[in-house]
């Protein structure tokens, strides 16, 4: 059957169809000699064992944003943006978009918690890895992966720096909290200083 039978079935807009047939995300699906877009008749097989076994939908989508300043406002809209145009082109449906302030080491975000437990959705992109969080990343994507969900990376190049700065800054203050009893005291203040970090801003975790 032709393309625009399979974006009917699904429910989406042609274009959206079109979208996930250049991503390579309709199985079998190819262009014939006359230029049409021909998807197999299992596509639509596993379109009738959704409804008949109703489950997420496999494109549902769920867009996760963070930063770890709390005034870099401007630059958490700018990436979930991007992110969202993303999901768009390769033809997802996006079902939520997340956005937080907040550590990647924090391992208690109320926002990251909350996209965690919601069950609209089949896959989580972020923009890095790094954004989802700084360490055990991994741990999330093995459980995921065991709810038949995924996360879905756009850059895997390293992010940041500055970022990276940000959050170790957050170590050193919580440590030395810990150890000395005072949030600015004057290790934690020299450790940043070898950092080159004076002026990053710094949250409670």
């Amino acid at each position: 059957m032709y393309l625009r039978d399979y974006a009917r079935i699904r429910g989406i807009g042609y274009r959206a169809a079109w979208n996930r047939y250049k991503a390579g995300t309709i199985p079998g699906a190819y262009k014939d000699d006359s230029g049409h877009i021909i998807v197999p008749e299992t596509a639509f097989a596993e379109v009738e064992l959704e409804r008949s076994n109703p489950t997420r939908d496999p494109y549902a989508a769920c867009v996760y944003a963070r930063v770890s300043d709390p005034t870099k406002g401007d630059q958490l809209e700018s990436q979930a943006t991007r992110v969202s145009q993303w999901c768009t082109a390769r033809g997802y449906s996006i079902v939520r978009v997340a956005k937080e302030k907040g550590s990647g080491l924090n391992d208690s975000r109320r926002v990251l918690t909350s996209v965690l437990k919601d069950p609209s959705w089949s896959v989580l992109v972020v923009e890095h890895k790094d954004r989802l969080t700084r360490f055990g990343a991994n741990y999330i994507i093995t459980l995921l992966e065991e709810q038949g969900r995924r996360v879905e990376v756009i850059n895997t190049a390293t992010d940041e720096t500055t970022d990276l700065v940000n959050d170790l800054v957050s170590v050193i203050y919580s440590f030395s909290a810990r150890l000395y009893g005072k949030r600015r005291s004057e290790r934690a203040q020299a450790a940043i200083a070898a950092l080159g970090a004076e002026d990053v801003a710094v949250t409670d975790e």
